[in-house]
């Protein structure tokens, strides 16, 4: 199944070549934090400009979410099979022809296709670069890795809408996606100076060996439920981010830019927690660490629905509960994916494209459960967040806790 390793010569790497490879790889991270929201203010131009509609419009999101769930599916099979270094070219220079399409034939069915293959090829890239990761750090980095590469990507969702505002103000919609073909093609360019071949125990890309090794990460208790947590943290983001505007603007009735700027502050505490969790993982197990953190917010989040009831209409106590979600998420998020990685090391392009095709399908089914909920109050958001993070204290007590008492 395997090839020898005689048969691909392995490069031998110092640590300066390493270094160089990792701040090549990590400005990836913010870019996908910002492929979504840097469009976001755009998209009142971009219907207007098409003269579309804003139900249209909406799947500029839609589109490119359903693509990185297929770009993180089926890429990690390939980069197993055919090595790393010439599928990451090919996504990038993929997301460059997708992001320049919509400029050069400027019609809705060319951003929405633009977009389909912005996600497909943003989720190629996710997938190989988290795989070299695997390929050149021993597991202990990998896990602190993880942490870093979640500080990166919370950079991008902070700046992604501060950057797409200044954009559209200055160029217009277009400019956004001119941004991302510049971006995209100076790290091409860094790629190809830098990076060598990292995989060389490849795996033939035959059906069996592809349900083998789905069967083997699938089957894996502590992974699926490293998995199915980061999925349900995750979700308390979604949860914001779909009920907030609803909530904070027609119902206590702040402007949308109180909301912008709150977002802004969420965004900034996801990235604190990152940068803290880095921190943390170089004192304390993660295992340690993740008990602590899930029933600490679990706490919270039920004391803050216990205030709920005698300050409903508080946007303070909204605010505050959730800035502590996105802190919970900033921690627990990285933390889970680095000792994921570190789990497969032999079937890394496999095991993270699992990791965030499941991801995705959990936010996204969030999202579509939320569209069923009318939250006309604080305390029903903040009854949502405590559910989702019930949830990982369950699969924690029945995944986890146990699963190390029996090792």
């Amino acid at each position: 199944m395997n090839n020898p390793p005689s048969t691909f010569p392995e490069v031998i790497l110092t640590k300066k070549k390493i270094n160089l490879i990792l701040w090549t790889l990590l400005p990836l991270s913010s870019l996908t934090g910002m492929a979504v929201d840097l469009v976001a203010p755009c998209l009142p131009s971009i219907a207007s400009s098409l003269d579309v509609s804003s139900g249209i419009t909406k799947n500029v999101i839609t589109l490119y979410l359903l693509g990185y769930a297929l770009g993180n599916f089926c890429s990690g099979f390939l980069t197993d099979a055919w090595g790393r270094k010439h599928i990451l070219r090919i996504g990038l220079l993929g997301f460059i022809v997708a992001s320049l399409l919509p400029v050069v034939i400027p019609t809705i069915i060319t951003v929405l296709v633009g977009r389909f293959f912005e996600g497909i090829t943003i989720g190629t890239i996710v997938v190989v670069a988290r795989a070299i990761y695997s390929d050149i750090l021993p597991p202990e980095k990998l896990v602190r890795m993880g942490t870093l590469i979640g500080s990166m990507f919370g950079i991008g969702t902070v700046i992604g809408p501060l950057i797409g505002g200044y954009l559209q103000f200055y160029g217009g919609w277009k400019a956004c996606f001119l941004f991302f073909v510049v971006t995209a093609l100076i790290t091409f360019v860094a790629v190809i100076l830098v990076l060598p071949e990292t995989h060389f125990r490849r795996h033939s890309l035959k059906l069996k060996t592809i349900q083998y090794h789905l069967a083997e990460v699938l089957h894996h208790q502590e992974f699926m439920a490293l998995v199915l947590i980061m999925g349900a943290i995750y979700s308390l983001m979604i949860v914001f981010n779909t009920a907030g505007p609803f909530l904070i603007q027609t119902k206590l009735h702040h402007t949308p830019i109180f909301f912008g700027n709150t977002s802004l502050c969420l965004g900034a505490a996801f990235l604190g927690a990152t940068f803290f969790c880095r921190h943390c993982v170089k004192k304390y197990r993660i295992e340690k660490l993740l008990f602590f953190i899930i029933h600490a917010f679990c706490l919270i989040a039920l004391l803050s629905l216990i205030a709920s009831f005698f300050f409903d209409q508080s946007i303070i106590l909204l605010l505050g509960v959730s800035m502590a979600m996105f802190f919970s998420t900033g921690f627990i998020f990285p933390m889970c994916m680095g000792k994921g990685m570190a789990l497969f090391r032999h079937i890394t392009g496999t095991a993270t494209a699992m990791m965030f095709f499941i991801n995705i399908l959990i936010t996204t089914l969030t999202a579509f459960l939320l569209s069923f909920l009318n939250i006309q109050n604080i305390s029903s958001m903040i009854a949502v967040y405590l559910i989702l993070l019930a949830i990982c204290v369950f699969i924690y007590w029945r995944f986890i806790h146990f699963h190390e008492k029996e090792d």
